[in-house]
């Protein structure tokens, strides 16, 4: 998976799925692009450098660092491989494929709203 992560469109997913009262997986912002950053690695190292290259645009290092400890080596979802440097694991994949489907269910509930607002 070699494609470019869009961190506006994550935020307004994450915006849609606030709005449902999902604050957190779907709805979390940080949780959304860190994932899709040790997605689209799969099968190598993510260093800490390259998740903040994305989140740097909307939070601090401190949250970063520490949502990498109590999320993602808590739940399981990586592997601490070395200093700054991380692996996916299974289970942090079914996290990002479930990721992948709230984000297409978001892009349908918006095509079929953008359908309804052109209905006279």
């Amino acid at each position: 998976m070699s494609e470019e992560i869009d961190v506006e469109f994550e935020k307004e997913v994450a915006s849609f799925y606030q709005s449902l009262g999902i604050n957190q997986g779907p709805g979390d912002l940080q949780y959304r692009v860190i994932l899709k950053v040790l997605k689209k690695n799969d099968g190598n190292v993510t260093s800490f450098s390259e998740i903040r290259s994305y989140t740097d645009l909307f939070a601090d290092r401190g949250s970063i660092g520490s949502k990498m400890k109590t999320v993602f080596q808590l739940e399981g979802l990586v592997n601490k491989v070395k200093w700054g440097g991380y692996t996916i694991t299974d289970k942090g994949r079914i996290a990002s494929k479930f990721l992948d489907e709230t984000t297409e269910f978001y892009k349908d509930t918006r095509q079929y709203k953008d359908i309804l607002d052109r209905m006279p």
